[in-house]
């Protein structure tokens, strides 16, 4: 009985910690001695001061108020190889990382990934692969539809 319990306590931690991480901490560590790739954090405390800078759209305010953190990852070599993981590592996920949008132009391939908790999009994906380096750019938080209309507008509008 005591072994049941404990491996249920085991299976339970793993788990919860499997739920806790996003979209880059993913990445990294199948990438954990890469030093080919940068990865940058922005914490709830420096959102706080990005959104005390010149921001003048309150909604705007609003939206990055309700982010907990963005993680940025980019790369200037292997950007193909980079970018092919990135979106294999998501239909990996398929269940956890809905697609919610795709946009090419060019030599540019932009694809976005959301996770939603209910109804809620708790975690917003931004693949980017571009002549010039790869990025992943991972808000957590609370965000709408208008936080990721205002993220993807220059995607779009470069798009067309």
């Amino acid at each position: 009985m005591m072994k049941r319990v404990l491996l249920f306590v085991c299976m339970s931690s793993l788990f919860i910690s499997l739920m806790a991480q996003d979209f880059t901490l993913l990445y990294m560590r199948a990438h954990p001695k890469d030093n080919n790739l940068n990865c940058v954090t922005v914490s709830p405390r420096m959102m706080q001061k990005v959104m005390n800078l010149n921001v003048n759209d309150a909604e705007m305010v609003k939206m990055i108020s309700d982010l907990k953190s963005m993680r940025m990852v980019t790369a200037k070599t292997h950007v193909k190889k980079y970018y092919d993981e990135a979106i294999f590592l998501a239909k990996e996920n398929i269940t956890r990382y809905l697609p919610y949008a795709s946009y090419q132009h060019k030599k540019q391939d932009y694809e976005i990934m959301i996770r939603k908790r209910r109804k809620v999009i708790v975690e917003l994906v931004m693949l980017m692969k571009e002549e010039d380096g790869f990025t992943v750019i991972d808000f957590t938080g609370n965000m709408n539809q208008n936080f990721i209309d205002k993220l993807t507008t220059p995607m779009t509008t470069d798009s067309q």
